[in-house]
């Protein structure tokens, strides 16, 4: 079994709706402005031989996290906004200040944007609608689909580098290249293949990122190793690590040494239980959930305190409030803030919530792999000669995604092997990998791989069956070194706009998942 497959509700079906609101759309149109003018006098300071590295790692912060002003209350969106109004009015300043100091032309912004302390939300709302109208007046068709992939990759990359800051580590190569990529919106004429060599760039950081956040896991965690999870529960009180963070988790495993309240994880860190560091604990249960991104109903079933851990987006508007904390420093509506590590809070709503009375038994899921295990497997790849090695993930299946894969390992021809990150339909040809949605680990395991079978193989298919900001650098990576045949499922119009996919898909070559039958006949007629 895997986890994530074959649910049938997500968050968007959930709230019956899966676009991004005019609302948001608008204030994120505004504060990209103001991000990308801090970015002009970011570089040209650089230039002179001053960075600023604080509001750089802010800048960053925001954009990672841009998508999360749904969850915020409008005097949080108003402090966002202030706050990076003045690190553009200190950028400035600086600029003005060494250029006279050196005797140096400035070269200062026109048009540049103004808010005070009176600004209202409203306003702020009115200006994102006129920019994003002036903005697209200004692009052609293509360019303004090409900006828009940029944007995604820019995002991306903003979500690996705060995950590196979480560490106590930085790229500055990278952080560099995002502040180019916004500073060319500066320009009054903006060139494509400026924004094309941009994409590039942004997509190699991303995976180099990867190999970052890959390395330090394995150093703080230990290796992985193949692992049963429990999906079961038992009656006790107990507490919800949601997210991503791997760091959180081990905070509150160690808070919670000598309590007895079980604690489970949910969402993307289901994984954690595959790295020996988190087995000493007994009191980490198992997991609990049906999907990653079936947060409202996850959330509102789960009978304890719920920890939303750093830098983590989560759709928690629409849940009720009470027993959800987060270690964040902007703390969503009617969540409370973690301070300094303290947990008590946290333990104590734990205490006082009912917990599991009966608890529930589930079937477990196998995550991991043993590298030996890799190795072997991938050599007996390598002498039955496949004609065509699937490579397929990430373990995010909706329920139709399910039945696409249960008929697509039916039709796929004898001659040929998968390697599935995504659904185990236990066939002698198929070598299943469940790493959840962890995308260093994925990189790690893809980069043996390609060791043995490199990625401008012929013989190389990609299915990708998970849609995500990070699948637009990703796939751009592929293609970059030489992937000849990748295949992508539909993304929610909250990762993507569908006219961008489409552009994106016709720009890079990338087929549109359809069904088993056609997708195989269009890789038959490639051969």
């Amino acid at each position: 079994m895997y986890y994530n497959s074959g649910f049938e509700y997500n968050d968007c079906i959930a709230k019956g709706a899966c676009s991004i609101s005019p609302n948001i759309s608008s204030m994120q149109e505004v504060m990209y402005i103001l991000l990308r003018q801090t970015a002009y006098y970011l570089t040209r300071l650089e230039k002179l031989g001053i960075r600023q590295a604080e509001i750089i790692k802010a800048l960053i912060s925001e954009i990672a996290l841009i998508d999360a002003a749904k969850d915020l209350s409008e005097a949080q969106i108003l402090d966002s906004f202030s706050k990076q109004y003045v690190n553009l009015v200190q950028c400035r300043k600086e600029y003005l200040k060494v250029c006279k100091d050196k005797g140096e032309a400035c070269d200062d912004l026109k048009n540049l944007i103004k808010l005070s302390p009176k600004t209202s939300l409203s306003a702020i709302l009115k200006k994102g609608d006129k920019e994003f109208i002036n903005k697209y007046k200004k692009f052609s068709f293509d360019k303004k689909y090409t900006a828009e992939i940029l944007f995604g990759v820019v995002k991306s990359v903003c979500i690996n580098l705060v995950h590196l800051y979480e560490i106590n580590k930085t790229c500055t190569l990278a952080e560099d290249d995002v502040l180019n990529a916004l500073n060319l919106f500066n320009s009054h004429r903006i060139l494509s293949e400026k924004i094309k060599q941009s994409i590039d760039r942004l997509a190699k950081d991303d995976i180099e990122l990867l190999e970052i956040i890959n390395k330090s896991q394995i150093e703080n965690f230990g290796e992985i190793e193949k692992s049963e999870v429990s999906l079961s529960t038992r009656p006790n009180k107990a507490i919800m690590v949601s997210g991503s963070n791997f760091d959180d988790l081990r905070n509150v495993l160690l808070a919670l040494k000598d309590k007895d309240i079980d604690v489970y994880t949910n969402g993307n860190l289901l994984i954690a239980h595959a790295f020996p560091y988190f087995k000493k604990f007994d009191n980490l249960k198992g997991h609990f959930g049906s999907g990653t991104f079936n947060t409202i109903l996850d959330f509102a079933t789960f009978p304890g305190a719920i920890l939303l851990t750093k830098n983590e987006t989560q759709n928690i508007e629409y849940l009720y409030r009470g027993r959800l904390f987060t270690t964040d420093d902007i703390t969503p509506k009617g969540v409370a803030k973690i301070e300094n590590n303290d947990f008590s809070p946290l333990i104590e709503s734990a205490i006082q919530a009912k917990g599991f009375a009966k608890g529930q038994q589930r079937n477990p899921v196998e995550i991991g792999y043993n590298e030996n295990e890799l190795e072997l497997k991938m050599q007996e790849i390598i002498n039955s000669n496949p004609k065509k090695l699937f490579i397929i993930g990430h373990a995010n299946l909706s329920i139709n995604q399910t039945d696409y894969l249960k008929n697509f390992f039916k039709l796929m021809p004898a001659d040929s092997y998968a390697i599935s990150f995504s659904y185990n339909p236990d066939k002698d040809n198929v070598f299943a990998l469940n790493l959840g949605n962890d995308y260093p680990l994925i990189y790690g395991a893809l980069t043996k791989i390609f060791s043995y079978v490199p990625v401008n193989s012929d013989k190389l298919v990609f299915f990708l069956t998970k849609c995500d900001v990070n699948s637009l650098s990703n796939i751009i990576n592929l293609k970059n070194n030489g992937a000849k045949n990748i295949f992508l499922s539909d993304c929610p119009p909250t990762v993507i706009n569908p006219a961008v996919l489409r552009a994106f898909n016709k720009i890079f070559n990338i087929h549109t998942i359809t069904t088993p039958e056609e997708d195989l006949a269009k890789i038959k007629e490639e051969l």
